[in-house]
């Protein structure tokens, strides 16, 4: 079976998907298409797909996302996928993330399960598309969509920097921005999976911090961002504490000790990159001028 066939084939089913509807599907349903495998993280269905596949891994055919573990990896426009780390022996959990690659290299579009969206005990599809990986963060990059979606890769450190965005801003309503999952991954793996402050690494804790908010126009450029634990990202947003930009040190706000906000490092500790100097200063400024303001009133 050829690897066009084998697209022609997935991209046949989800629209037949689409006919019958995409929320709240009998789990049974989805397996008799051959679009879900049950219980497992990633479903790669051997039988059909190692023959498409150089390497005998096969080609994953649909990763379930229970949310519970993860719940803010998912967006309408994609999600971030952790690689899978079970108690089986590692080979098999390898071999699972090869076949996710697999898919990236061969265009092989992927199908999402989901929890029903009334019923827990029902499925949800969506369609994607895996676009990126980092081995680092052990993640994927998955965006959705009938038709491959144009990915461009983090930008390198050396590249101009573009501070300011001027895109129309969507409407608060919206729980994830479009674009927030492709901004964290980059940032995940451009900096790793460690706050910047503190020593807290968990993947759940870890937010994707804009340094220029998108509520002043932030660009979605990961050198406009920094990898912040929750309770760090608040104190950010805040302003409770900030990073002076030519040395990297952090202070906290007039008032407030680094520690008793939890923070112990001396200056920034990103485990890889560090942010654009033009983000740093514009926020330095910015935080500056509250805490200027504050100690006015």
């Amino acid at each position: 079976m050829a690897i066009a066939e084998e697209r022609s084939r997935r991209l046949s089913l989800w629209s037949q998907l689409q006919t019958s509807g995409v929320t709240d599907l009998e789990p049974g349903y989805l397996r008799q298409l051959g679009v879900y495998g049950g219980a497992q993280g990633i479903w790669v269905d051997k039988a059909r797909t190692r023959s498409v596949s150089k390497d005998g891994n096969g080609i994953t055919v649909s990763i379930l996302h229970t949310g519970l573990h993860y719940p803010d990896d998912l967006s309408d426009d994609g999600m971030i996928y952790h690689y899978p780390v079970t108690r089986r022996p590692p080979s098999r959990d390898a071999a699972e993330v090869q076949a996710t690659k697999n898919a990236a290299q061969a265009n092989m579009p992927i199908f999402v399960i989901l929890p029903g969206e009334k019923r827990a005990t029902r499925r949800s599809v969506k369609i994607g598309w895996v676009v990126d990986a980092d081995d680092a963060s052990k993640q994927f990059l998955i965006l959705f969509g009938a038709q491959e979606p144009a990915y461009i890769p983090p930008a390198p450190i050396s590249s101009p920097f573009q501070l300011v965005d001027n895109s129309p801003v969507g409407t608060a309503q919206t729980k994830v921005r479009k674009g927030q999952q492709r901004f964290r991954f980059h940032v995940m793996a451009q900096f790793g999976c460690k706050c910047a402050v503190c020593s807290i690494t968990h993947p759940s804790l870890i937010k994707a911090a804009h340094i220029r908010g998108k509520a002043d126009k932030g660009s979605d450029d990961w050198r406009n961002g920094i990898p912040l634990c929750s309770t760090h990202h608040d104190a950010f947003d805040a302003h409770l504490f900030a990073i002076e930009p030519d040395t990297l040190s952090i202070a906290a706000a007039p008032g407030v000790s680094c520690e008793s906000i939890g923070i112990h490092a001396l200056k920034l500790t990103p485990t890889s990159q560090q942010p654009h100097l033009d983000a740093l200063r514009w926020r330095f400024n910015r935080t500056l001028s509250r805490w200027s303001a504050q100690q006015s009133d």
